[in-house]
């Protein structure tokens, strides 16, 4: 399926070489200021956690296009197993639109987005907004909490995508088979640090994208403790 699009238009896998379906993780994120912003609101799903006053005292912010809704149509769409409801969803009817019908190449792009918003929906901070007196219309997912500038980072969000600064070099892609080879030992050790997490099938087999942000939710309102701004 990762296939077709680069038979269409090779422009958009100019970074994927001979490992596609990891190369293609961050093609949301390489694509999204070059002509796919149409795409950003599916990044986040932003449920707020209003930490001083009532929600009533905020405009709270909310997109009937978020990540759960892009996943859930993604999802539906790739696996023909749910339904037809996904062929009146924003994605589907854009992206149809926007390959002139050839499925085949919409649904290649699909997948590298379901790709890259399975990475989203577990990083915390992609689920949550803050509001309190200081952040009226909301932080944004910690976007707008400052840090000062160290390895890259100079906020709280872009300091949990970078894993506390423990995944801070960006490996130039398509990947060598010297630069595939280096980080594969960090790969053996989360599989083999946390197997037990995902020992019960029902746990990788889920599609409850709902669960997984409430989920990323809860981590994430307790990333602010002992951190000051600045």
């Amino acid at each position: 399926m990762l296939s077709y699009l680069g038979a269409y238009n090779s422009t958009f896998t100019q970074y994927e070489g001979d490992h596609p379906f990891v190369e293609c993780a961050t093609f949301a994120d390489d694509w999204k200021y070059h002509g796919e912003a149409w795409q950003s609101d599916y990044h986040f799903k932003t449920l707020p956690w209003v930490e001083e006053g009532s929600p009533s005292d905020y405009k709270l912010d909310s997109s009937s296009r978020n990540l759960t809704v892009g996943l859930y149509d993604i999802v539906a769409w790739l696996s023909g197993k749910q339904g037809d409801a996904y062929l009146t969803s924003y994605m589907y009817t854009y992206l149809m639109a926007k390959f002139n019908n050839n499925e085949n190449v919409a649904k290649s792009y699909a997948l590298r987005l379901l790709v890259h918003y399975m990475g989203d929906i577990v990083q915390p901070f992609h689920s949550e907004d803050r509001y309190n007196s200081e952040f009226l219309t909301g932080d944004k997912g910690a976007n707008l909490f400052p840090l000062p500038y160290h390895y890259g980072v100079d906020e709280l969000h872009a300091l949990w995508d970078y894993v506390l600064y423990t995944q801070r070099t960006n490996i130039a892609r398509p990947f060598t088979q010297e630069s595939w080879d280096a980080f594969q030992p960090q790969v053996l050790d989360v599989m083999t640090t946390y197997k037990s997490a995902v020992a019960d099938s029902a746990v990788y087999e889920s599609v409850d994208f709902d669960a997984m942000s409430e989920e990323s939710y809860q981590i994430a309102i307790t990333l602010y403790d002992g951190v000051t701004e600045n």
